[in-house]
Order: C-alpha cells, then structure tokens, then sequence
C-alpha cells in the first residue's frame, strides 16, 4: 500500500537521500551547501518523502531582522513531475512562516517563463510583481548612447545614506535590490547599519541622484548596483561612478545591474551587457 506523502525539515543525515534524487540539475549549489542550509538560523529546507524517497525539496531564507521570507531552493525529482509534489511541499511551509510572528512578507522570485514555479505560487495565494530584468555589464568598452560625466560624489556618513534611502519619494525599480536574485518590499527593515556600512553610496552633482554599490557573491563576485530610476542612460557621469566601483574591485566580474521593465526597454545597446531571462517577484503581506 503506497504511504502518505509527509513534509518535514531536512537535517544532515538526509544528504545522502538529497544525492539520491533526479533533478537534472548539474553541479547543484543546494547540494554543494546542504550542510550550511540545514544549520543555519536564517535558512530552512524541507522535503516531501514518500516512502522513504526525497519527491522534492525547497526552502525558505530569511531577511530584514526576519521580517522577510523568500521562498527558494524549490527542486523536484524528475521522474516524478506532474504530480503537485512542488504544491505538496510548499503549502505546509508557507502555513508555517505565517503563524510565525517575525514574519511579515513571503514572497518568492522566479523566472518569468517558468509557468510551474508560478503557477505554484498563485496555488499558495501569493500575489504577482513587479518584473525585474537582471543585466552584468561586463564589457564597458561597447557602451553605447549613455551620457558622460564625472564620478559622483561618494557619501561615507551613515545618517546621510539612511537620509537619502528614507528620503526617497519614487522608485521605479517597485523593489529594494537587497542582494543579487533577492529583490524585497522597500522596507527600512533592510537598511541595518551593518548593512549600510558594507554599501558604497553616491550622489549626483545635482543631488538629485543617487547610487548605492555594494559587493556581492553568487558563485561570482559583482558589484551590484542599485539605482532607484529609469534615466540610467540620461544622468551624467551614472555610468562612469558605476564603473568607477568595478575599477576600485577588480576581481569582481562585472556591475550586476536591477532594471524595472521600462528601464531595460529605455537601453539603446545590449551588447555590453549578459543579460537574462527576466525574473518577477511574488510577494503577499500578512495581515494584521
């Protein structure tokens, strides 16, 4: 008689039942960190057993003073597709972040093309956003149509970069960047003073611009920029302040860079660029 599926938190004697599974993915970086997902405070992972047998695995990563939980890490043995599994184990975890009082956003940023993943989420009642397009400049010589200017002026206080993130009266990105891949809610949560400190900050001759720049790993090392409008091209010396940080860091692959949907649409030249699929981050609040 085939057993009930059950969903519980991974520990690190379910690494070999992890191995065991189909994904199809090669050189997966779940695998190769299991054992810091699974001990850390801030990451969970989960997996949906039947039968002894790992269906799927996915997890949870917190952010913001736990504020923020981004769903991820959502894998499913192949020769089991087409069977909710990912539904299956999603639903109980997403039950669980929302009895927990530190929490009050889940979300989870996936592939625009991926269907699935999507369908998923609106199965678990979490809403649609904003779509983001993620671009590495990485060959600077074959920027086009952008408009020169000086570096901007960097801002080392940190009272003046909180001023100038609480400050901010639009944002067309309808995100803060927090990490390459981990796009949040603008929320002060996220501006911690450690977090500040880590990040480089610029602003505009003009003082109506500025940029934030902070290192970040994701198998790479990048700067990633944050930049709260759609003008890229238009505000002189952006580019150059840009690349500016990538000289000061040069083992740094390239300048991640968050475009809104109309941003990316407004760039004259994509060869400068890597560019990816885009992404769209899901994302419900709890209620009070």
């Amino acid at each position: 008689m085939e057993q009930v599926m059950n969903v519980k938190p991974l520990t690190i004697e379910d690494y070999p039942t992890l191995k065991e599974m189909d994904t199809g993915i090669e050189d997966d970086y779940v695998v190769r960190i299991f054992d810091r997902l699974v001990t850390s405070d801030s990451h969970k992972l989960f997996g949906l057993f039947q039968n002894g047998q790992m269906m799927a695995v996915g997890g949870y990563s917190l952010f913001g003073q736990n504020k923020f939980a981004m769903l991820g890490r959502l894998r499913s043995d192949r020769r089991f597709h087409m069977k909710g599994n990912a539904t299956e184990l999603l639903k109980p975890v997403v039950d669980q972040l929302k009895k927990d009082s530190r929490v009050s956003w889940i979300g989870a940023n996936t592939h625009l093309g991926n269907l699935p993943a999507r369908r998923v989420l609106e199965k678990l009642g979490i809403d649609q956003g904003p779509i983001i397009h993620y671009l590495t400049l990485k060959r600077p010589d074959l920027l086009k149509g952008h408009t020169p200017g000086p570096v901007w002026q960097p801002v080392h206080d940190l009272k003046r970069k909180r001023d100038l993130l609480t400050g901010l009266d639009e944002n067309a990105l309808g995100t803060f960047p927090y990490e390459c891949y981990y796009p949040f809610p603008f929320d002060e949560a996220l501006f911690t003073d450690d977090y500040l400190q880590e990040c480089s900050f610029f602003e505009s001759p003009d003082q109506r611009r500025f940029v934030i720049i902070k290192n970040d790993t994701k198998k790479y090392d990048y700067s990633h920029v944050k930049y709260f409008w759609n003008d890229h091209y238009d505000q002189p010396g952006l580019f150059e302040t840009i690349l500016h940080h990538w000289n000061k860091n040069p083992d740094n692959v390239g300048c991640w860079i968050d475009f809104s949907d109309q941003g990316f649409k407004n760039i004259p030249e994509l060869t400068a660029y890597d560019v990816q699929e885009p992404w769209i981050l899901y994302g419900t609040w709890k209620k009070a």
